[in-house]
């Protein structure tokens, strides 16, 4: 299909609150999948199909390519929108249409690759092991493994991250465009919550990966990347470190409004038709569900405004500001965490039991939050450091996953 017909073919979205209300339409068919999806580590074929349809995985894809154009406020809330009714299919979706922004910063040639195909979708992994060496014509990627590819399913091309290794010794990271013909997905997704994104290890045995498929490190955190200029809206200038993880935030937030609504649900049956008394007696459980729901509005609210400032900007960001949008991805994600564990310690004993819906939001709120973007030990700091006008630290603590 020449990629013409493949803008032709492509739903545009006129507005955030259109994508929302598309979102919305699936929901009762993706939730009545969640224990599928959980059971078969996997998110269905025809809920891919179903976001596909919607012209929900072209959000944040440049008009140029026939995409919405719209910005990461929109993706955040349909993302939560989506895993409210299940936290595997929120995350999936969220790393399948956020992370597609990645590809437009790579040269043009690579993106009407790729969307010269009206079903493809790019997952990523930021860190594959292996080497990487300059050759005739592009680079040569030899025995690259990495964990987390969320998405591999469903995924017809990976952008991965690595370093390749120069002649004089030095190492220049970089990012690659790699088909899913010359990867190796590893069935090893036996996890304690997000079952069903089958964020599964790849590995690539050997690999010829073109130029045109490789994109400096350095160009996509200064917003200089070769297919920045190609799109009008500034997010596609904008720092690769002040946007990925918009992508996937909105999976824990939706996993936690879920489980606040399930425990008022399940309160309210208790309490209905009880006396005063009775309904006294429960202020204690009242009280917590008030809490739980305050600390979701709020991490929620606080991420929407990073990224509403995000999607407006048209200038470089102050080191407060910079430092801001992670310290809010880290505080988002476990204050999620946490509301959900209170709401889950007050559930009683009928909330172990694996039909109940609370233990599996739970513990897909719990995978969720471990990734390595929202590791608060790290982020808190690096505000700290931002707001008193000290410079940055000149180490990172490592990422977990």
């Amino acid at each position: 299909m020449a990629l013409s017909d493949r803008i032709e073919a492509m739903p545009v979205i006129a507005d955030g609150a259109a994508a929302v209300a598309r979102a919305g339409a699936l929901l009762p068919a993706i939730a009545m999948r969640a224990a599928r999806t959980e059971a078969e580590r996997r998110v269905p074929d025809e809920t891919i199909a179903e976001l596909r349809e919607a012209g929900l995985f072209n959000l944040v894809t440049p008009r140029l390519f026939g995409g919405s154009e719209l910005g990461f406020a929109d993706l955040v809330r349909v993302t939560a929108e989506l895993a409210g009714a299940c936290g595997s299919t929120g995350w999936v979706y969220g790393v399948l249409a956020g992370h597609s922004w990645l590809l437009n910063l790579f040269p043009i040639a690579a993106a009407r690759e790729v969307f010269g195909d009206p079903h493809a979708l790019t997952a990523t992994v930021f860190r594959l092991g292996g080497e990487v060496v300059e050759t005739d014509g592009g680079y040569r990627l030899t025995g690259g493994e990495g964990r987390f590819c969320s998405g591999i399913d469903h995924a017809s091309w990976v952008i991965v991250g690595n370093a390749v290794k120069r002649a004089d010794g030095g190492m220049e990271p970089r990012f690659f465009l790699v088909p899913r013909t010359d990867i190796e997905v590893v069935d090893d997704w036996f996890t304690i919550g997000m079952r069903g994104t089958g964020s599964r290890s790849i590995r690539i045995a050997d690999a010829f990966i073109p130029a045109h498929r490789s994109c400096s490190l350095k160009d996509m955190l200064q917003g200089t990347a070769p297919g920045a200029e190609a799109h009008a809206r500034a997010i596609y200038r904008m720092s690769f470190a002040d946007i990925a993880p918009f992508s996937i935030i909105g999976a824990p937030l939706g996993v936690a409004r879920a489980a606040v609504a399930n425990f008022a649900a399940s309160l309210a049956r208790s309490l209905d038709g009880k006396e005063d008394l009775a309904i006294a007696e429960q202020s204690a459980s009242l009280a917590r569900l008030a809490e739980a729901a305050a600390d979701v509005d709020a991490a929620l609210a606080l991420v929407l405004a990073d990224a509403a400032m995000i999607d407006a900007a048209g200038e470089a960001l102050s080191p407060v500001e910079r430092a801001r949008i992670p310290r809010d991805w880290a505080y988002a994600a476990q204050k999620s965490r946490y509301a959900v564990t209170r709401l889950f310690e007050a559930s009683g004993g009928s909330g172990i039991y694996d039909g109940s819906a609370i233990q599996r939001l739970w513990r897909d709120v719990n995978g969720a939050a471990q990734h390595f973007a929202f590791t608060w030990d790290s982020a808190m700091p690096s505000y700290g450091r931002a707001a008193a006008g000290l410079k940055p630290a000149t180490f990172a603590l490592k990422g977990r996953g």
